[in-house]
């Protein structure tokens, strides 16, 4: 006989690796730890193995769907059509999406959790002409969170400038500000840099998409490394990658003081900061801008784009300037400052996101379990 627990849902199929499968591996974890004896918990999963530790749990149902992944019309009727029915079977109390879409499902709390920012994102020419996947997504997301997301419960985003964009743009008031719970290896927080004698190093770790604005970097140093050598800096792209990487290793490989050392894994980034005197971090879009977070664990100094999500993301801290992401000649006047040691770093301030507001899974599910309490004595049901 199966369990008469509640049953808390959370869907999936699409998250097969990085940040968004991260985020979903730290939530099912924190709920097992946290609620498990108060829920039954259903995972819709791309594959089971991204979950071992779960296998042998009665109390943990783990189902595959690996076809949503092959397109996305297939995603489309996973979400629209097949959901429909995986909530008749199933009767989920709690349907959880956390991968942006907000299904066609009945349920009595329903959630969507948001994290791509393309929507919001300005494109210019050159990134509509030189990456045509963040023009699809600008304009697929825009689209998709559209659909159904007023029958929401909860809408949950990780700043507070995507709330606002969201109550603008979709209309919708019941938007969560939840803080991702991010959880660092232990590393020393000490910084050793590991350049030759006199050579400062900046670093920045990223994956080689337009928006994360490489060139900025690529023309400071260029420009910077014209009256002063003592610099390095240390970028996680070798040109392989796709298109955009392979364009500007072709037209910065000439410049002895880039070292391009390519993908790196997450114990090798957090090494690069203890080896490295500064972060440059100009991207122009993020969800939160994570190297921001792990140089801050290692108080490491930055040199950051000023765009609204860095300013929430670096929050109060006392070493960091910011620069405009279009202006290498900013940037690298701040970098010959960094090297000499006469930075002047910019006053910060902080004002914490108003209610419903999390800084953990645990207080998120908080959040919504308590929703869930409110309504489990109604016998209504929302419909799709």
């Amino acid at each position: 006989m199966k369990s008469k627990k509640p049953v808390m849902l959370i869907s999936g199929v699409n998250l097969t690796e990085g940040g968004p499968l991260s985020i979903m591996v730290d939530a099912v974890k924190i709920f097992v730890q946290h609620y498990l004896q108060q829920y039954r918990l259903v995972l819709l999963v791309h594959n089971k193995s991204l979950f071992p530790a779960l296998h042998s749990n009665p109390a943990v149902e783990i189902v595959e769907y690996a076809y949503p992944k092959k397109s996305w019309l297939l995603k489309l009727w996973f979400e629209y059509i097949h959901c429909r029915f995986i909530a008749k079977k199933i009767k989920p109390d709690v349907w959880f999406s956390i991968h942006d879409v907000t299904p066609s499902v009945q349920a009595k709390i329903r959630v969507v959790y948001c994290h791509n920012p393309a929507p919001f994102y300005k494109l210019t020419r050159k990134e509509i002409w030189n990456e045509k996947t963040l023009f699809f997504f600008h304009f697929f997301y825009s689209f998709i969170y559209r659909i159904n997301i007023r029958k929401n419960d909860f809408v949950i985003v990780q700043q507070q400038w995507m709330r606002e964009e969201f109550m603008k743009r979709y209309k919708v008031a019941n938007v969560v500000v939840a803080y991702p719970d991010i959880r660092l290896p232990e590393i020393a927080h000490a910084m050793h840099p590991q350049t030759p004698q006199g050579v400062f190093r900046f670093c920045y770790p990223a994956l080689p998409r337009s928006f994360k604005n490489f060139e900025v970097i690529l023309k400071a140093s260029d420009f910077l490394y014209q009256s002063n050598k003592r610099f390095e800096v240390v970028l996680t792209i070798d040109g392989t990658e796709n298109n955009y990487s392979a364009a500007l290793l072709e037209k910065y490989r000439h410049l002895g003081c880039i070292k391009f050392i390519g993908r790196q894994t997450r114990e090798n980034t957090m090494k690069l900061y203890t080896e490295s005197d500064c972060l440059i971090f100009p991207s122009k879009m993020e969800t939160w801008g994570l190297p921001i977070t792990e140089a801050k664990f290692y108080s490491q100094p930055m040199l950051v784009a000023d765009e609204r999500y860095a300013h929430e993301t670096v929050g109060k801290y006392d070493k960091v300037c910011f620069f405009e992401t279009g202006n290498h000649q900013q940037l690298a006047g701040l970098m010959e400052q960094a090297i000499t040691g006469n930075l002047q770093y910019h006053q910060t301030t902080y004002t914490q996101p108003a209610r419903p507001f999390a800084r953990s899974w645990n207080e998120l599910f908080g959040i919504i379990l308590a929703d869930y309490d409110d309504a489990k004595s109604k016998d209504e049901t929302k419909v799709a």
